[in-house]
């Protein structure tokens, strides 16, 4: 989920009604660049990243 400042979240709950969320980046560019390494270490090593 994006939010209004273009900040990146994840929400840890699976309803959108009262959401709790958790910010990840502070726009897409730095989520897709974090999402880059997490795949790269999946790849090398099967573990996943945090994301």
């Amino acid at each position: 989920m994006a939010g209004p400042t273009g900040a990146v979240y994840r929400t840890r709950t699976a309803s959108l009604d009262e959401p709790e969320l958790d910010r990840v980046a502070d726009d897409l560019r730095q989520f897709l660049e974090l999402l880059e390494q997490a795949l790269m270490l999946f790849i090398a090593n099967g573990k996943p990243g945090h994301l």
